[in-house]
Formats: C-alpha cells, sequence, structure tokens
C-alpha cells in the first residue's frame, strides 16, 4: 500500500468545523502534479489537505496529528452524538478540482477506523455518495461501508450517470445513522480509473509549517510565536502536559489541569511574549483554541479562563482582564481588545490564568494580532 504525506493543515474545524477553499485547490502544487502523473487516471480532489466541510447537527470534529497514522500522520476525528433516522443528516463534503463528465469512471480512496460505535459488532457505518451539493441533491454511485477498528483503506467506485461540475459538486461521507467516533485520514479522488490502491508507490509531500488560521489572515500582524517555543508555563497548584494526540492547525496542543479545589488563578498559567511594540490605542485581536474536559475530574466545573495583556515583569501592571468559559468541543475564541498604554516590544506578555476551581482544559496554539 502506498502513502502520501499530507502538505499540511489549512484552517481546521472549529468546533473544528472546517471548509474547504476548492479555488486554491485548483492550483495543485509541483509535488501533487507529479501524484497525478503516478495515480491512475486523474486526479480530482486536493489529498494534500483534510480541511473538510462538515455538517450535522451534534457533530463534533477535531483534528489529531499521530506519525502512525498512515498517508500522511494526520486525521479529522469526527463524533456523532446522536443517531437519526437516515445517514445524509451528516457528513462531510469532499471538494472537487475538475468536473466528472457523464459515463466517467469515478473513484475515492480514503484512510479510516473507527474508535467506537453504538452498532452490534462495534464497526462504524458510514456511506459514500457522489453528488451535487444543492437541492434536491442528485447523486450516483452510493455505497454504505463498514469502518474496523484498525486503519484500512478503502475504495469505492462508480460510473457517473450524470455530469458533475466541480463548482457545485461534491463526494460525501455519510454517517448520520449511528452514534460512532470515527477517524478519516488522507483522501484521494480520481476519475476514469476503477481503482488507486494499485497504483505504484508514492514519495511522501512533506509537511508544510503551521500556519495561521483563515479567519485570522488579513487581519493584522502576528505579534508573538503561536509555536508555544517561547511560552512559560507555571503549575504551583496543577499540571501541564502535552497531548501528543492532539494538534490544532499544526501545533499540538497542551493539558492543564486542577485537581484540588481553593488554588488561586495564577498557580497554574502560561505566559506568552509579545514581540512588537504596542501603543496607545493600539486594537488587538486575542484568538485562543481551547476546550474544557469537564469529564475528567470528578467534581470538575465548566472550564473558565482568565487572560490578560500586561507587563513581563512585577508588579505584572496591565489591561484587558478577560474571564471566558470553554465548551467541551474544540473552538477558536476571540477577545478583542484597545491598548490603553505603551508596551515596548518583548516587554509585554498575555498570560492565561487557569488556576481556581477544579478543571481540566486544553490548550492548542493562542494568536495575538494587532489589528492593520
Amino acid at each position: 500500500m502506498f502513502g502520501l504525506r499530507l502538505a499540511g493543515w489549512i484552517g481546521l474545524a472549529l468546533c473544528l468545523n472546517t471548509i474547504a477553499n476548492p479555488v486554491a485547490a485548483q492550483r495543485l502544487s509541483a509535488e501533487l502534479r507529479e501524484l497525478d502523473a503516478k495515480l491512475p487516471g486523474t486526479l480530482i480532489n486536493n489529498p494534500s489537505v483534510i480541511d473538510w466541510e462538515v455538517y450535522g447537527d451534534e457533530v463534533a470534529s477535531e483534528p489529531v496529528i499521530d506519525q502512525s497514522i498512515p498517508g500522511g500522520g494526520a486525521a479529522l476525528k469526527i463524533t456523532t452524538k446522536r443517531a437519526d433516522e437516515y445517514i445524509y443528516t451528516a457528513g462531510i463534503k469532499l471538494p472537487l478540482i475538475k468536473s466528472i463528465g457523464r459515463g466517467e469512471q469515478v473513484t475515492i480512496g480514503f484512510y479510516a477506523r473507527t474508535i467506537s460505535a453504538q452498532t452490534a459488532d462495534g464497526k462504524g457505518v458510514v456511506r459514500v455518495r457522489f453528488q451535487e451539493d444543492f437541492e434536491p441533491f442528485s447523486g450516483f454511485g452510493e455505497k454504505t461501508l463498514n469502518i474496523g477498528s484498525d486503519w484500512q483503506w478503502h475504495e469505492v467506485t462508480a460510473k457517473s450517470e450524470f455530469g458533475l461540475d466541480r463548482k457545485n459538486s461534491i463526494v460525501a461521507i455519510q454517517f448520520g445513522r449511528t452514534r460512532q467516533t470515527l477517524e478519516f485520514g488522507q483522501t484521494i479522488i480520481v476519475k476514469g480509473a476503477s481503482a488507486i490502491a494499485d497504483a505504484p508507490p508514492m514519495e511522501p509531500v512533506e509537511a508544510a509549517a503551521p500556519s495561521l488560521p483563515k479567519s485570522l489572515q488579513g487581519l493584522g500582524t502576528l505579534i508573538n510565536d503561536p509555536s508555544k517555543e517561547n511560552w512559560h508555563f507555571g503549575s504551583d497548584k496543577g499540571t501541564v502536559e502535552p497531548l501528543p494526540d492532539a494538534a490544532i492547525f499544526g501545533i499540538q496542543a497542551s493539558r492543564f489541569a486542577i485537581t484540588e479545589s481553593g488554588s488561586k488563578p495564577h498557580e497554574l498559567f502560561v505566559a506568552i511574549p509579545l514581540m512588537a511594540d504596542i501603543n496607545e490605542g493600539d486594537e488587538l485581536i486575542i484568538a485562543i483554541a481551547g476546550r474544557g474536559n469537564g469529564s475528567i475530574s470528578e467534581g470538575a466545573v465548566e472550564a473558565q479562563i482568565s487572560v490578560r495583556v500586561e507587563e513581563a515583569k512585577p508588579p505584572y501592571d496591565g489591561f484587558s482582564d478577560n474571564r471566558i468559559a470553554l465548551a467541551n468541543n474544540w473552538r477558536l475564541v476571540r477577545v478583542r481588545t484597545r491598548a490603553d498604554r505603551v508596551l515596548a516590544a518583548g516587554d509585554a506578555q498575555l498570560a492565561l490564568h487557569i488556576g481556581g476551581a477544579i478543571k481540566v482544559v486544553d490548550i492548542g496554539p493562542i494568536y495575538v494580532i494587532k489589528l492593520n
């Protein structure tokens, strides 16, 4: 079996719901053009991203990075919290970069596994469908698959019953009929071929460096390092540990835990250096990728943290004192504030105070942007 390394995260789902950019996907990189030449048929999706649109009520999604995941070391975890009568009520939309003509053979292949499923055999249940992305959602090639607990490569092939325009059509992976948690890895769609797995081995495409989420791009200047390389953690009354199986926007998440009541907010904290001048009147956006995890500790309450911009030395005078609550799903929480003083580059920091009530909080990257 071959493997193609994912080229990086392009705006993951927060909740984590993500929406792919089909316009950008049309312009394939040199690596993907090389991949296209090696594949049977013609490549009609961008397999180097997994920022797919996830839809459905009570569906949660989050990215997972683990080098043991075949095909690139990354996947999108999907949890359907409620079983619906119809399987199509929840799913993933995979955009196309080329149209499909009437009568053409089209094949989708993808890695997947089941974490848990409320089925008799414990296997997940999904349906693959080639279709238009507007009512009445005409389509073809429906096939239902059982997904086991081990990573496996799955393929579905169909003959197009009518043409599908790349701008208004998708391949859907649907899973709304079962309460289940699934992980979907690298996905390849071709036309003009009835199989993908017999393709010759492919060289990996190296992962791109983590980038600013799409929702924050173009707003202004990033004035901190989201990679956590220069973050300072304090844990007098709690613990901090990395989460090796959770990465948000390509950056490993960290877990903060307060397990005993009575701590002060600053007794579990993270301080993030701000590396640009801040002038009085400057507007800032603070974006925090985080989630609460109240189910982990008995007696845990809703996860709340405090955020402020302050001097990086005693007495830590600052501004923008905000208290925010984190939901149990990953979200990119934004705080907008205006500086009431001058802070020189390197003399300021963003402080998150997590201590206080018993809680568990997962924090991914944090972005501080000085607006244009």
